[in-house]
């Protein structure tokens, strides 16, 4: 089957990179790594969501990860939160990808329900969090990448930067 559209927008390379850092608070522990000498690091892959196709009727998706972890294996990870940033866009309720002046709408969501929107605990957004109570030395979360269908914008590359901030 084939149908003609006079849209040049069918299709949209798009891709969301995340940077990483860490927030450090004051708590010291023998058997954690969270001292200066011995902080945790913190990673995170891109959401690469390849080509968007707009006249579908599904959302197009992508998972990425946020990786915390002790580089001492026998030091445990301590009680941190983790938090994304907004991106370029203004708000949580969407996040905006661009290309130029163009905008795309998409957001970050805490599972594949895609339901609650990981952010800063602003904005209808939620952290995520991890308690101490396992000799974890490392913890890796999934961020769940959506972009609603039928965005008919004009073709380009569309990206977007996330920041990742772990406080403990």
């Amino acid at each position: 089957m084939s149908h003609r559209h006079s849209l040049p927008n069918l299709f949209l390379p798009l891709g969301i990179a995340m940077l990483a850092s860490l927030a450090l608070s004051n708590r010291a522990s023998a058997a954690t790594c969270n001292t200066a000498a011995n902080p945790p690091t913190v990673s995170a892959t891109a959401l690469s969501f390849g080509n968007y196709n707009a006249v579908t009727n599904a959302a197009a998706a992508s998972n990425g990860t946020v990786t915390v972890r002790c580089v001492a294996a026998a030091r445990t990870l301590p009680t941190f939160t983790i938090k994304l940033s907004k991106g370029t866009g203004a708000s949580y309720a969407p996040r905006k990808m661009a290309s130029g002046v163009n905008r795309l709408n998409y957001n970050i969501y805490t599972s594949k329900a895609y339901t609650t929107v990981w952010g800063d605990g602003t904005g209808g957004s939620v952290l995520q969090n991890y308690a101490a109570a396992s000799l974890l030395n490392l913890k890796t979360f999934t961020a769940f990448g959506q972009i609603p269908a039928h965005q008919y914008v004009k073709a380009g590359s569309y990206t977007d930067t996330i920041t990742v901030t772990v406080t403990y």
